[in-house]
């Protein structure tokens, strides 16, 4: 769906539609029990670090020779 462009002058009558929509929006559901809230953070975190993780393994898999060319780079240039 597709909404026409409006003009700045338009600027209150694009307000008034915001706040509208901010008026009419589903609350969102506030965490009922402490420990799920923090099963939920914890289980968030495990994730990002164990994606951290696989990114450090591979991308070190993926290049493994890098250490030994740079240092024969440097080596040359000094």
């Amino acid at each position: 769906m597709t909404q026409p462009i409006r003009s700045p002058r338009d600027a209150s009558g694009l307000v008034s539609d915001m706040r509208q929509l901010i008026q009419t929006a589903p609350v969102a559901p506030a965490a009922e029990d402490r420990e799920q809230l923090e099963r939920m953070i914890s289980a968030r975190i495990a994730t990002v670090l164990m994606m951290l993780l696989l990114m450090i393994i591979f991308v070190t898999s993926a290049l493994p020779d890098v250490g030994p060319s740079l240092a024969k780079v440097i080596q040359a240039h000094l």
